[in-house]
């Protein structure tokens, strides 16, 4: 055979593109533009230019200056070349005001803003900014995260307007997921001031949005949003409410709801049933709250006569629901098979763990299996395990108990992807932590969360500062950011000079 060389321009156009399309387009497009005639065409055709995603890592300063560089070159170069075959971007915050004023879109119809600002939201949305000017009647699709930590009044003033905004200037949004930092409460409802006629939100279909309290949830779902279909709603709290809405009788066309609930509320009777028995067309019931003061616990039984059977359509319910501070006979105390028991009786598997106090004071935490969400609620030393693989965020209060090395390590099988947590532990670990490990059985025992990042002692006692930061018993191969009382961290880490703590502590 002769031996011959093939190069990459002799290769037909369709075959340059189907390998093109394997690859990143950014990359492509930022190496092969303005390189050869022929490359370039396939590289700028509308197939592999719909979408442009400029979303690119700046951690440290070289990666910033390698970034700018790229952004330079697509914002002088590569962007005025294909802006009308771009229908989708995808872009950082802080360089969203580069990218979008470097050409103009006239097909652009989905928006990505990723991390932010606050300040950057407010200025872009706001009825004299050149993207609402430009925009307000083309994009459709529209994601944006804000992490801003809004903590004070002005930051807090500064989200309702972009809020307002939203809702208020953008008119043909068919899809808002609108996210902003969850560690932060709003100081008061967000949207029920605006009125009906300022909401121009006629063809929203898909809805994702934080806000203060389940009046806001309320306003959203008075039957102005005729088409929305899915709604998924983060509040802060759900408080009794003199508030009158309008049409509370109209049902509602949702045909998935998703409720997720910050804080625990004594409401739920009054004010979350009564919604979800308008949502006769639903189909998809998602629900993650804290219940508490009820007469009786939710389980099954209460759930199917007050909600389920009102949604004749309804095929998936996913829940994760504690019910707290319910007062119970010490004669008629219902266990943990109880209520698994009243919810198979109705087709759905769940867990479920008890807790009672000598006061007759109860806790019951109940969630279907298998567990999707990426949040679960606060658990406790009676947690029975099982497989969390969505859950990134875990908070473990407990007042009473003593934990042990075995709980642990339940935990860390349980949440294998587990990046947050947070630990309020106040009596001792059950066996104290020996300074030196004796055999190869205790070597095994060692318990790894290879992906935690970031760890939280909130009053919790000395021993689990020792038991997690000493690598005799913990692997903490990712810890970068740790909360913990200073004189706990100096006693267990010697001064900072005890060479068993050093490894998990290597990239703080």
């Amino acid at each position: 055979m002769n031996n011959s060389v093939i190069r990459i321009v002799d290769i037909p156009e369709e075959m340059l593109l189907a390998i093109f399309r394997k690859l990143n387009n950014i990359d492509i497009l930022y190496s092969l533009v303005g390189v050869n005639q022929k490359l370039d065409k396939v590289a700028c055709d509308i197939n592999f230019t719909r979408t442009i995603d400029l979303t690119m890592s700046s951690s440290d300063e070289a990666e910033y200056s390698g970034t700018n560089t790229i952004l330079d070159r697509f914002c002088m170069h590569i962007l005025p070349r294909i802006y009308q075959n771009i229908e989708y971007l995808i872009i950082q915050g802080c360089f969203s005001q580069r990218v979008l004023h470097a050409s103009i879109y006239p097909n652009l119809r989905k928006l990505t803003l990723i991390n932010l600002e606050l300040k950057m939201a407010s200025r872009m949305f706001n009825g004299k900014s050149p993207f609402i000017q430009i925009f307000k009647r083309q994009i459709s699709d529209l994601v944006v995260t804000i992490n801003n930590k809004i903590s004070n009044k002005p930051k807090k003033k500064l989200a309702i307007g972009v809020y307002f905004n939203i809702f208020g200037l953008i008119e043909n949004l068919k899809y808002l997921d609108f996210n902003v930092n969850n560690n932060y409460p709003f100081p008061r409802p967000l949207l029920s001031s605006l009125s009906s006629t300022t909401c121009f939100l006629p063809k929203i279909a898909h809805l994702c949005i934080k806000m203060h309290n389940f009046n806001d949830c309320r306003w959203l779902l008075d039957g102005r949003l005729c088409q929305l279909h899915t709604c998924i709603v983060d509040v802060d709290y759900i408080r009794k409410s003199s508030m009158i809405i309008n049409n509370t009788n109209t049902r509602l066309k949702l045909k998935s709801f998703s409720l997720y609930v910050r804080h625990p509320t004594v409401e739920f009777d009054n004010q979350v049933v009564p919604l979800l028995r308008r949502m006769v067309r639903m189909e998809t019931l998602t629900l993650s709250l804290s219940v508490v003061r009820r007469a009786s616990f939710l389980d099954g039984t209460y759930l199917a006569d007050s909600i389920i059977n009102h949604m004749s359509r309804l095929h998936t319910f996913v829940f994760d629901i504690v019910t707290r501070g319910t007062m119970t006979n010490a004669e008629i105390q219902p266990s943990a098979d109880d209520i698994r028991r009243t919810f198979a009786q109705i087709g759905i598997h769940v867990d479920c763990y008890m807790e009672y106090d000598s006061h007759g004071i109860s806790r019951c935490h109940v969630y279907s299996l298998p567990f999707t969400m990426t949040h679960i609620h606060i658990i406790t030393y009676n947690f029975p395990g099982g497989m969390f693989i969505n859950v990134r965020v875990l908070r473990i209060i407990d007042f009473v108990h003593s934990f042990d090395q075995a709980f642990f390590a339940r935990i860390s099988h349980a949440f294998p992807l587990l990046s947050h947590l947070s630990l309020t532990i106040t009596a001792e670990l059950k066996e104290k932590p020996s300074r030196q490990l004796k055999n190869v059985e205790e070597t095994r025992s060692i318990v790894e969360y290879p992906r935690l990042s970031e760890l939280t002692f909130f009053g919790a006692h000395i021993d689990y500062v020792e038991q997690f930061l000493c690598n005799l018993y913990t692997h903490l191969p990712c810890l970068s950011k740790l909360f913990v009382e200073y004189q706990h961290l100096n006693i267990v880490t010697e001064n900072f000079t005890r060479n068993a703590t050093r490894m998990n502590c290597a990239k703080l």
